[in-house]
């Protein structure tokens, strides 16, 4: 099961007037052949709109306009054909695990003041949003990128919580299929949210994607869990992205973050990978012997 966050078309802007022209194109940024980064847009108070509880204010603002009717339509579809598939609790845990996630990348897209769909759920893929703007450099999409991991470690380790009390097989389950979702977007490649995160570290971590997801092909099915054939159209939907990423390595988009900021994100991508890892093989284990 996946999520995505993707940007929508491009809106026109007319060519500029005539002038003398440059010896040389100018260079474009990565992105700017879809869309042209935006200003954000006036804030009405900064003081209600900073922080962690003007983001949350602003995802809820997101999901409470007119696009919660696209958001509660696709997820009531997406939980009936999981409920035909695998029972209706389970059904439930994992759409809850679903848009914790996305909701982690909304939130964090309105923090940054620029705007972003509701989370549209597909049925067997998972959910995406439609980020609307681009921030200006890297730095900013990592933050962006690594928000949805998250909120949705923060889900699964709250359902891993409620089973300590509660000792239900479900909402292991529920803890279970939220580590396994977090933990497989991390994985550095092309529109998977490590793709984005790593983007800012380095363009060689799009090699190390591709080893990771060939080794979870060969290695996942020999602890029990099928991955989702969709998989592999995600790989080829984001081999443009890992190109794109080797052919503008020298630009500002990248260049101009700073190395400290490269290793914090770095550093919390790995410190993120450790503990949904961790977490994961518990809840399996412990999953493993409940179902004996």
């Amino acid at each position: 099961m996946l999520s995505a966050y993707m940007s929508s078309g491009p809106p026109f802007y007319p060519p500029p007037p005539p002038s003398q022209p440059p010896e040389d194109p100018p260079r474009r940024e990565p992105f700017q052949d879809y869309f042209t980064p935006q200003p954000p847009p006036r804030q009405a108070s900064s003081r209600s709109n900073s922080g962690l509880l003007g983001g949350l204010a602003a995802g809820a603002a997101v999901l409470f306009k007119f696009g919660v009717f696209k958001t509660l339509l696709t997820l009531l579809l997406s939980f009936g054909l999981y409920w035909a598939v695998i029972g209706p609790w389970a059904a439930a845990g994992l759409v809850a695990m679903i848009l914790v996630h996305e909701m982690g990348h909304v939130i964090e897209i309105r923090r940054q003041g620029m705007q972003a769909s509701a989370p549209l759920f597909i049925p067997f893929f998972g959910a995406a949003i439609f980020q609307r703007q681009h921030p200006t450099d890297a730095l900013k999409q990592a933050q962006i990128g690594i928000a949805g991991p998250l909120a949705g470690t923060v889900g699964a380790t709250a359902a891993f919580v409620l089973y300590g009390t509660t000792h239900s097989p479900i909402i292991l389950w529920w803890a279970y299929i939220g580590f396994l979702i977090n933990l497989f977007n991390l994985i550095p490649i092309g529109m998977l949210d490590g793709g984005w995160i790593l983007a800012v570290v380095s363009k060689w971590f799009q090699i190390v994607g591709l080893v990771l997801l060939l080794l979870a092909v060969l290695l996942l099915p020999q602890v029990g869990v099928q991955l989702n054939p969709i998989v592999l159209i995600i790989v080829l939907m984001g081999l443009p992205a890992i190109m794109e990423r080797f052919r503008n390595d020298r630009l500002p988009y990248y260049q101009s973050v700073p190395v400290s900021a490269r290793y914090a994100m770095g550093a919390a991508w790995l410190l993120l990978v450790a503990y949904l890892g961790f977490a994961w093989l518990q809840t399996h284990e412990l999953l493993s012997s409940a179902l004996r």
